[in-house]
């Protein structure tokens, strides 16, 4: 791949699966940058999502410097998409591309969550913010990819015949 790809995506379309089969992806989940959760390493890291938790002192720098490392290692980086840190993507300068489901397609969410140990407080929470994020996404001059029905990033990029590396066993 001749450009790498930073994708600021919602939750649920897919970031750590293409990150775990692709070698030449890297999903940086920010709650292991924004939290700091050594008092709750006893939890699964999918479950820990949606409780209170402290902040990291060195939130959101070492967040930006994880993802400046990772591009020049990486042809895909997954990033999150909350607006705060949107807004540090473009103080520091990281071209991004949003990705998120449309509005029809979140039931197909509402599984995913599920199915990979989210609380049900989590998924209210994800679910109720999704008509304000959409108005700030649409506020952005940056590109935009609208997952539709049950298709993920991976499914996207394939479709648009980005170069994805399989990781060998």
């Amino acid at each position: 791949m001749s450009k790498r790809i930073v994708i600021a995506g919602f939750s649920g379309i897919g970031k750590t699966t293409l990150a775990s089969k692709y070698k030449n992806g890297i999903d940086l989940d920010a709650a292991e940058f924004v939290y700091d959760d050594s008092n709750m390493l006893h939890i699964p890291f999918e479950k820990r999502k949606g409780e209170e938790r402290k902040t990291n002192p060195f939130w959101p720098q070492n967040y930006i410097n994880a993802i400046k490392k990772a591009q020049k290692k990486y042809d895909i980086i997954l990033v999150w998409d909350r607006e705060d840190i949107i807004k540090e993507y473009i103080n520091n300068e990281i071209d991004f591309i949003l990705c998120y489901p449309s509005k029809d397609s979140l039931k197909n969410y509402i599984k995913r969550y599920r199915a990979r140990g989210n609380s049900e407080k989590y998924i209210k929470w994800k679910l109720a913010q999704y008509d304000d994020k959409m108005k700030y996404f649409k506020s952005l001059n940056a590109q935009k990819i609208v997952l539709t029905d049950n298709q993920t990033i991976e499914d996207y990029l394939k479709q648009k015949n980005i170069k994805l590396i399989e990781n060998k066993l």
